[in-house]
């Protein structure tokens, strides 16, 4: 066992030195944010050399890339034959962690989970907007668990604690964007629906549509007097799904924004696409509506083609490239943000997000009784909208 933990922590330093020199060699700023890289390298040698369980090793050399604080740009584990499932799904409602959506007879429901609960910890650590995401990815990716243990609030009840056992799933998983595919198969990637009061409203889940497919699905909507785009929820994806979107908006082409690589800056351009629409629109986003869905969103609001309703949005946008490695049979790899991205007026988003011209965020009551009181809202503007297009509210 004594050799072969030898062999097991010098794997795990070797792939710990390439994440490292490929993060020098492409992160789009060559000073790495004036962070001490040496030293971070070492402090995660050091807890290598210490861990006891290969999840603690994978652990210290995500936490690499995690110094650099930016969202574009982590550790992708080797290949795991393992995917978990606990069944609920949350994220930050303003300052508050809350489940907002459980699965039918899920490990969560049978634990006693309930929808408008408030995550206050997770695996014994606390649970807040800033750093929930990098704490579900780390349970559910990193460290995976086959029980995970929540604290919670309910309503005015004192905390309590609610273990959850894991639904097990056995297959290859080998980086995040695997993971992501599969979650999106499970559901279309839009829905569309006309609402009374000649509203047309349309759900993207992620930015993977071709072209065309963009066309098609704004066809949907082409005769609507308003029409709400809702992006909560969406984590962004593919520049051509954002350039199409945001093309069917406009009569000329523009440039969105540049990314500003280390060596070069090259611009974001969007072409008028057809069919395009000129009625009032309205975009909802909330602290999941990261990348793309941000830049569209902030887009439309500096261009005074929208009004933006939710949270402020998850302040994730760089542009990055994935960079796959193996060492000694481990395939592994890590997403690295090779570009920052700057808005036509000199925003940027990264850390940042977008902030909407209307805030509105359901309470742990909304979404326990499945109420969506932001669709509402929004819905209430964009009926007044079509019947009174001159007094669309202004960003």
């Amino acid at each position: 066992m004594e050799a072969d933990d030898k062999h097991e922590r010098g794997r795990m330093e070797d792939i710990m030195d390439v994440v490292a020199k490929d993060i020098q060699r492409n992160f789009y700023d060559p000073g790495l944010k004036g962070v001490d890289w040496k030293a971070i390298t070492e402090r995660a040698r050091q807890r290598v050399r210490q861990a006891d369980l290969l999840n603690d090793m994978l652990a210290a050399v995500a936490s690499v890339p995690y110094q650099l604080n930016d969202s574009h740009t982590y550790f992708i584990p080797p290949g795991r034959w393992v995917s978990i499932d606990y069944g609920f799904e949350a994220e930050p409602f303003g300052k508050d962690i809350l489940v907002y959506k459980m699965k039918k007879d899920s490990p969560a429901i049978n634990a006693g989970l309930q929808l408008g609960d408030k995550i206050v910890a997770m695996g014994g650590f606390a649970a807040k907007r800033e750093n929930f995401f990098e704490m579900a990815r780390y349970f559910e990716i990193l460290s995976p668990a086959t029980e995970l243990t929540l604290g919670i609030v309910r309503g005015n009840e004192p905390p309590r604690s609610i273990k959850i056992p894991a639904k097990v799933e056995y297959r290859n998983l080998r980086d995040y964007n695997e993971i992501r595919r599969m979650i999106d198969a499970r559901e279309p990637i839009y829905k569309h629906r006309d609402y009374d009061g000649n509203v047309g409203y349309l759900k993207l889940r992620v930015f993977m549509l071709s072209a065309g497919d963009v066309d098609s699905m704004v066809n949907k909507v082409k005769s609507s007097g308003a029409v709400i785009i809702d992006l909560r929820g969406n984590g962004g994806g593919a520049r051509e799904t954002l350039t199409a979107l945001a093309g069917s908006f406009t009569d000329q082409p523009y440039e969105m924004a540049k990314e500003v690589g280390r060596d070069k800056t090259e611009a974001l351009r969007v072409k008028p696409q057809h069919p395009k629409i000129t009625v009032p629109v309205f975009v909802m986003i909330d602290n999941a509506s990261a990348s793309a869905s941000e830049m569209f969103a902030r887009d439309m609001q500096i261009r005074k083609r929208a009004t933006v309703i939710g949270d402020t949005s998850g302040g994730r946008v760089n542009m990055a490239k994935i960079f796959p490695e193996n060492v000694g049979g481990f395939q592994f790899g890590t997403e690295i943000a090779v570009a920052r991205v700057v808005m036509e007026n000199g925003d940027e988003l990264e850390n940042h997000g977008v902030t909407p011209d209307e805030f509105c965020i359901p309470t742990a009551q909304d979404l326990h009784q499945e109420k969506d009181p932001c669709l509402d809202r929004a819905l209430e503007l964009a009926r007044a909208a079509a019947s009174h297009p001159a007094q669309q509210p202004q960003p």
